[in-house]
């Protein structure tokens, strides 16, 4: 292990639930940004379909106009 030496500074103890607890943030914090900031998550978790009627409205225009 290259970084062992860590744990003669900081004790298990405190170092692993702060290592964990920073993980944990950070993960709240992205999931928190993808749900406020983009438009199509809350549609997909709600099991809207509309980027799969997209395609099909494509395919019905004439392609020789």
């Amino acid at each position: 292990m290259y970084n062992a030496r860590i744990w003669l500074v900081v004790p298990p103890k405190v170092g692993l639930p702060l290592f964990l607890g920073v993980v944990v943030l950070l993960s709240l914090l992205v999931h928190t940004a993808v749900l406020t900031q983009t438009d199509w998550y809350p549609a997909f978790l709600q099991g809207s379909n509309a980027a799969v009627e997209a395609p099909a409205a494509e395919a019905q225009t004439p392609a020789n106009e």
